[in-house]
């Protein structure tokens, strides 16, 4: 004999060689989906062989996947304990942008004076129209937003970390969550630091500034020292003087460099349209003597126009082209190419300037874009070590990265990825 289960989930004897399974009825049917509703989804159908079979099956079916959807028969383990006791305050708005539910509250407020009322009554006036933009662009377009702020209730975190998502209903936006996360401690992280590297900056600049002046005048006596006392000089005199001359001539080129290096990184980017093409052929003429004294070839692709600094692209193109003609191969024209590709689904540029000279063990990568970092002695390649750092700040400020491939011996290909929007001005 085997056992069969009625909606009662009582066990029915049968005979399975003989009796067929009996139909369900109507009424049983309407049982087992009182059940579910009173959230009992283990209760089963009995399934025959009538007109009621597809409904009793599809029921079962129905059973079946929210009963493994189930944690726990209370829900003490469900998503309501986690909304409820979550740290992130969470809030669920309608279209007219009035809030209908939050699973947390600031002191003095109790839920009641908040459910009902539109959040920019806790928005500071300053930052009204910023929030009501971010509010409106996402029931407009039904895409998420993250933005940061501080609101004005006088109690609570300083700061927020505030994530707008849609609510859909079908292929309508109905609302939006907010939900938002105390940021007070990295925000007051943040400000010392700009704070602090506000000072380094205008250290910088200011020392090497002071410099220039004192500099300038070692080597202009230098020169006339060069000039009217040569012939009076030992040869190893004259050697000693050449030397200064050198040390103050690589000194002034150190000086002007992190002067560049300074001011990339305490002036915010003014964009505008860059024509890439056009910068590349510029900066060809300016370094159109170099190229000559090397022997190189060096070939630009069609190239993008997009939204940047001008002047900062000039540099990042000069640097990245200066250094592919100074690191050449001994006895091998240097050749070098500048392309550009678009990704449009990716919303990227990636700009490559590939040479074939001397090229560099990845496993420096990360080591060629710091500060006062070389691979090479001076004395066989010029240079202080800040250019392809330059690159770097240069690349960051507009949003994108910089990396390189290369093997010792085959060349390098710098790769620049700029973003198709660039970043917001902060």
């Amino acid at each position: 004999m085997e056992t069969r289960r009625s909606a009662q989930g009582d066990a029915l004897p049968s005979d399975a060689s003989t009796a067929p399974p009996r139909e369900t009825t109507v009424e049983e049917l309407l049982e087992v989906i009182a059940r579910m509703v009173a959230n009992e989804p283990h209760v089963r159908c009995r399934v025959g062989e009538g007109p009621l079979t597809p409904v009793a099956t599809a029921l079962n079916t129905l059973a079946g996947e929210l009963e493994s959807r189930r944690v726990h028969p209370d829900g003490m383990f469900g998503a309501e304990v986690l909304v409820a006791q979550s740290p992130v305050a969470m809030m669920a708005c309608d279209a007219d942008e009035r809030i209908q539910f939050m699973n947390y509250t600031f002191p003095g407020l109790k839920l009641s004076d908040v459910v009902g009322r539109r959040y920019y009554e806790f928005t500071p006036s300053e930052d009204l129209e910023m929030v009501r933009g971010h509010v409106r662009h996402v029931l407009t377009t039904g895409e998420p937003v993250f933005y940061e702020h501080r609101p004005n209730i006088g109690y609570g975190p300083e700061w927020f970390g505030v994530h707008l998502a849609p609510i859909r209903s079908g292929d309508r936006v109905a609302g939006f969550t907010m939900s938002l996360m105390d940021i007070s401690d990295l925000k007051r992280t943040q400000f010392r630091l700009e704070q602090s590297n506000r000072e380094l900056e205008s250290f910088a600049s200011v020392a090497s500034h002071d410099l220039q002046e004192p500099l300038r005048k070692i080597q202009t006596f230098g020169e006339r020292l060069k000039t009217t006392c040569a012939s009076a000089l030992s040869p190893e005199g004259r050697d000693y003087l050449e030397r200064m001359n050198n040390a103050a001539g690589r000194m002034r080129r150190l000086i002007d460099d992190l002067l560049s290096f300074s001011r990339i990184s305490s002036k915010a980017p003014t964009f505008a349209r860059v024509d890439l093409g056009r910068v590349a052929r510029e900066v060809l003429m300016d370094l159109e003597t170099a190229i000559e004294q090397a022997g190189a070839s060096v070939s630009v692709s069609e190239l993008p126009t997009l939204q940047a600094e001008p002047m900062q692209m000039r540099q990042l193109l000069q640097n990245l082209l200066s250094n592919a003609l100074k690191f050449r191969r001994e006895g091998v024209v240097p050749a070098v190419s500048i392309s550009a590709t678009v990704d449009a689904n990716a919303g990227q540029y990636e700009l490559r300037v590939a040479d074939n000279g001397i090229g560099f063990d990845e496993k420096y990568l990360d080591r060629i874009f710091n500060v006062f970092q070389r691979l090479h002695g001076r004395g066989k390649y010029e240079g202080t070590g800040i250019g392809l750092a330059i690159c770097r700040k240069i690349v960051e400020r507009h949003g994108g990265c910089i990396g390189a491939r290369s093997t010792p011996g085959q060349g390098a290909t710098f790769l620049v990825t700029l973003p198709l929007k660039p970043p917001q001005p902060r």
